[in-house]
Parts: C-alpha cells; sequence; structure tokens
C-alpha cells in the first residue's frame, strides 16, 4: 500500500453546487468540477497519495468505472480503492474498516468529505462546502496531514 492515501467524497469536493455539468466526458467525470480536480492533481502532485473512494458513488459504479471517471475529468490520482459498505450514516467507520483491513496500513492519511463528520478518526478529516468543493482554502489543512 502506498504510504499516504487520500479516502475522497465526490459530491460536494469534486464537485459543488455551481457546477454545470460537461456531456463531452463520460459517465461520473461529467459531474467534476475542472477547479476541485485542479485542486486534488496539486495534492497527488504535492504528496504522492492515491485515492480510496469513500463516496456513496461507490455503492453503484465498480471500481473501474470510478478509475475511468476520475480520468475523464482529468484527475492524475490513482484510484487503488473503495471503503467498505459498513455503515452508510457513518462513513468514518467505513474508513477505519478499510484501514484495519490493510496489512500494511499507510503511514499518513486524510478523508475530505463536505458531509460526515468522523469521530472514528480525529485529526484526519477536512471538511469542504458544498457550495464550493475541495478548493485552495482545504490545501494547507489537507497537506499539513499528508506531510512527512
Amino acid at each position: 500500500m502506498p504510504p499516504k492515501v487520500i479516502f475522497l467524497d465526490i459530491d460536494g469536493v469534486m464537485n459543488n453546487l455551481g457546477t454545470p455539468g460537461e456531456p463531452e466526458r463520460p459517465g461520473l467525470g461529467a459531474c467534476f468540477d475542472p477547479h476541485n480536480v485542479a485542486v486534488l492533481n496539486q495534492i497527488v502532485r504535492a504528496t504522492g497519495a492515491v485515492v480510496v473512494v469513500s463516496s456513496s458513488w461507490r455503492l453503484s459504479l465498480p471500481l473501474h468505472e470510478l478509475r475511468a471517471s476520475f480520468a475523464a475529468a482529468g484527475c492524475e490520482a490513482q484510484v487503488v480503492g473503495i471503503t467498505p459498505d459498513v455503515d452508510g450514516p457513518r462513513r468514518g467507520r467505513e474508513i477505519r474498516a478499510w484501514l484495519d483491513a490493510q496489512s500494511e496500513p499507510p503511514t499518513r492519511y486524510v478523508a475530505i468529505d463536505d458531509q460526515f463528520d468522523m469521530p472514528e478518526l480525529p485529526g484526519h478529516l477536512v471538511k469542504t462546502s458544498r457550495f464550493h468543493g475541495l478548493t485552495a482554502r482545504e490545501l494547507p489543512q489537507v497537506l499539513a496531514r499528508l506531510a512527512d
């Protein structure tokens, strides 16, 4: 397992309430906002982190479609997996279950989400606003949680 992981929500993180659809992009990638994608790409370039999708989209799209959607939207992140469906209203428990299932858990990780609180992951959550998604405003917090 790569040493740094981003547990990533999609709605409210990789898009926002003002995101226009992009019909030329296939699948879920049409819903990604280029500004939010650019911030994720900046994080990935700076840290080498990989993505584990924690969004509820993981329940309706297979991993290969999620990967294709991220790529079609211009995301440079390697999508390595999804969290298990353990307890929908408690996304932190699903992330904790994924971490506990790893033979070598990541040395650094962050959960980026707009909706859920995650008491199971103290110090690892960065919340976004559904009005803006992932922006430069959250960048220092995310980079600090993934720093060596």
